[in-house]
């Protein structure tokens, strides 16, 4: 683009030289923008200084409709070398500057190098826009594969939870006391364990399994687990085997929730000191969700209307209890479970059975 016919044909000659075809010569300046945002342009050669609009009016034109990252390079041809002349081209957006009366071979250089920028340009534009779209269809395709993963989970979930549910009514057909006491009990083994400072996942974890803690109990005869006296020793004997009947219904199952049922289940009647069942674990041998159960289980147990006795007001489990600390129970454990007292309650209450009354 320039206004004089003689720089025109000087431009187009050079050009042609060079073996460039496709590019087209403008004298007026108010036809650039028309004719770029008609057919575009790899590259604009303008004159800066000209009558009726000039090179700075174009540019600021341009800006308006050629997007930044087309990169189409605009190339400076004037005769005033001015560092202001320079800087405000620059600030519209010039590439280079060819000064006048212009040089055929540096030209030929600029006009070249600046084509070859602008091809590598565009080559990293697309390059780009199909990593783009690759992040694009890969975080797509992630996101599908989560949602299906965590549709799989809900379904292990409610699995899981069904099938704690019939273990438990397996439990509750033999003995209806056990529903309500299986449902306290692991309510009470959460606010433990969450009062240990166990994370919710594994709260919620032992919340479900401790539900599965007396599963055991369906082999046991009706005889004596439903038996209005005290059980002879060898019924003792047999009642006991429970745990360990509990833990071979449970175990050898890949679900981290049947593996943690199966330890409370095998571990909930030992006794800190070893003298429990089923296999006289002492202290730190016995889990801790073992240790955690047996708390929560002799509570219970001891707060509870049982076939054999009434239930003990809340001083005489109280008493009972510390005088198993250190012996039945993790001395440690018992403590923090005796803060929890308020809730304790609250959740005796909420079955209907007033525990500060007792």
């Amino acid at each position: 683009m320039d206004d004089q016919a003689v720089n025109l044909r000087f431009a187009a000659a050079v050009l042609t030289s060079a073996g460039y075809t496709n590019f087209e010569t403008i004298e007026d300046p108010r036809e650039v923008v028309d004719t770029v945002a008609r057919g575009g342009a790899d590259l604009i050669l303008l004159d800066l200084h000209m009558p009726r609009l000039d090179g700075y009016a174009v540019m600021e034109a341009l800006d308006a409709i050629v997007s930044p990252d087309s990169y189409v390079p605009v190339v400076v041809l004037t005769a005033d070398t001015s560092p202001e002349a320079r800087e405000r081209a620059l600030a519209l957006g010039a590439k280079d500057f060819l000064t006048k009366p212009l040089d055929p071979t540096e030209m030929t250089l600029r006009i070249a190098n600046l084509l070859e920028t602008r091809t590598l340009h565009l080559r990293l534009r697309a390059h780009n826009a199909r990593l783009e779209d690759t992040v694009i269809q890969r975080t797509t395709a992630l996101s599908r594969a989560l949602e299906r993963v965590e549709s799989m989970r809900e379904e292990l979930r409610l699995s899981q939870d069904e099938t704690v549910k019939r273990l438990s009514m397996a439990a509750e057909l033999r003995d209806p006391a056990a529903g309500t006491h299986i449902e306290r009990m692991s309510k009470y083994c959460t606010l433990l364990s969450q009062r240990l400072g166990m994370t919710p996942a594994r709260c919620e974890m032992i919340r479900v399994a401790s539900q599965m803690h007396d599963v055991g109990k369906i082999a046991i005869p009706d005889s004596i687990l439903l038996k209005a006296s005290a059980l002879e020793p060898g019924e003792r004997l047999e009642m006991q085997e429970h745990a360990e009947i509990g833990r071979r219904v449970l175990a050898g199952s890949h679900s981290e929730l049947m593996q943690t049922a199966a330890t409370i289940a095998w571990t909930h009647h030992e006794r800190v000191d070893g003298r429990g069942y089923p296999r006289g674990l002492s202290g730190g041998m016995i889990p801790v969700e073992g240790r955690i159960a047996a708390i929560a289980d002799v509570f219970d147990a001891l707060t509870s209307d049982r076939v054999y006795r009434r239930a003990m007001t809340l001083d005489q489990a109280l008493e009972i209890m510390e005088e198993g600390r250190g012996h039945h129970f993790d001395a440690h454990l018992l403590d923090e479970f005796l803060t929890l007292m308020p809730k304790l309650i609250t959740i005796r209450e909420e079955h209907g059975h007033d525990l500060a009354a007792c």
